[in-house]
């Protein structure tokens, strides 16, 4: 056999295998599927949402006064009625799909569809899926990022956290989007203007050229968003983070990074970040703060680095660009909670799944933002670090006449 060449060109180096894709391969990883959702009756799909809602199947609070006890139970119209004010109430009272239209266990099966995506599941994917219009799965779908939003993106992490920023929206959008993919040949590159020779005439004094990158804060597109994230690193080794939190802001200044850093983590955690200067602050403002040099290693050997962060954004990325297909910035924070979340649940079964979003999207109350949403009445605002920011829809604009296909 004959030894290879040292100038044999080498082949591309596979992505290792890691625990996650381990955990996935496993059988721990799926524990319960649609059949599991089809075997529950109408009165067994209730008791299986009171359970993973309330604890019981039996006893429950009154989501109009509140009371706590065992209340009257209404076989034929599966509803319940309070023993302190006496008004009937169903298992998705007070909650994000209250006054719904759909089956509850058709709702259970497009919300178990949507759990299981890698990075997301688009609306029109549900649509085809299961049979029903779009503005159903859409502001289904929409429904639960706001539960994730008020229910999960909230509270204060403690320990080592990581931090980083990415561009979302307004970089390379506008040239890419609705525009074929056409390869063309690389016409010969130009000699940059700052640096040709002045014409004669022009001037006897020649002061130094502007450099390539200056005004480029001028010249950024107005919808380009910043997507911040903190991440804190869990205390089992080989599983990565366990705590994401998100913001979106209008650029990765000093003033945006602490207001999230504020939000999220105690004075007393260690945040780790890269060497933009925004982050100098930090020196002041909490226990401990290691930045390390991209430009010279993606890691420190004393394990300083930001990779979970990065790690983070490359599935946000994934989502914005393959998924959904460069969401508006009007809802562009809905969608990094619900990849944030996914994030989190990486290691959960798809039953775990499952009952930990309905948790924590059922537990924050009625819907303040999809309510009413094929009635007109539409969230107007982006929400931002800085503070809620009028926004626009992508949406038709009212009075206009509808376009002929052919």
């Amino acid at each position: 056999m004959s030894a290879v060449p040292s100038d044999a060109p080498k082949l591309f180096p596979l992505r290792r295998r890691t625990g996650t894709a381990a955990f996935h391969l496993s059988r721990d990883a799926v524990d319960f599927g649609v059949e599991d959702l089809e075997r529950l009756t109408e009165l067994g799909t209730v008791r299986f949402v009171a359970r993973l809602l309330w604890g019981s199947d039996v006893e429950m609070p009154c989501p109009h006064c509140g009371t706590i006890d065992a209340h009257y139970w209404r076989r034929k119209e599966l509803r319940w009625k309070c023993r302190g004010c006496g008004k009937t109430f169903s298992v998705t009272s007070g909650t994000v799909f209250a006054d719904r239209k759909l089956p509850l266990k058709k709702l259970l099966k497009i919300a178990f569809s949507w759990v299981n995506g890698a990075s997301g599941k688009p609306a029109l994917q549900l649509r085809r899926d299961w049979n029903v219009s779009y503005a159903t799965v859409f502001t289904l779908a929409h429904k639960l990022r706001e539960g994730l939003m008020r229910g999960f993106n909230t509270g204060v992490l403690c320990g080592v956290q990581e931090m980083d920023g990415m561009d979302a929206n307004g970089r390379r959008y506008r040239e890419k989007r609705n525009r074929p993919q056409v390869v063309r040949p690389t016409p010969k590159p130009k000699i940059p203007a700052h640096l040709l020779k002045p014409e004669d005439g022009a001037g006897a004094f020649v002061g130094p050229p502007s450099p390539p990158k200056h005004g480029k804060t001028a010249r950024q597109p107005k919808d380009r968003r910043i997507l911040l994230v903190m991440r804190q690193r869990g205390v089992v080794p080989k599983r990565g983070a366990m705590a994401t939190r998100i913001g979106v802001a209008l650029a990765e200044t000093a003033t945006t990074v602490t207001a999230l850093a504020r939000r999220f983590a105690s004075s007393e955690s260690r945040i780790l970040t890269d060497e933009d200067p925004a982050y100098a602050r930090f020196d002041r403002l909490f226990a401990g703060h290691e930045a390390v040099s991209h430009s010279v290693a993606y890691s420190l050997p004393d394990g300083t680095s930001n990779n979970q962060a990065e790690s983070y954004n490359w599935r946000m990325r994934r989502a914005a660009e393959g998924i959904y297909l460069s969401p508006s910035n009007k809802y562009l924070a809905d969608y990094a909670v619900e990849t944030a979340w996914r994030e989190d649940a990486r290691h959960l079964s798809t039953g775990q799944k499952l009952r930990a979003l309905l948790r924590v999207a059922m537990g924050v109350g009625l819907s303040r933002w999809w309510r009413g949403y094929r009635q007109g009445r539409h969230r107007t605002f982006e929400m931002l670090v800085e503070g809620p920011r009028e926004a626009r829809g992508r949406g038709k604009r009212k009075g206009a006449k509808p376009k002929v296909p052919y």
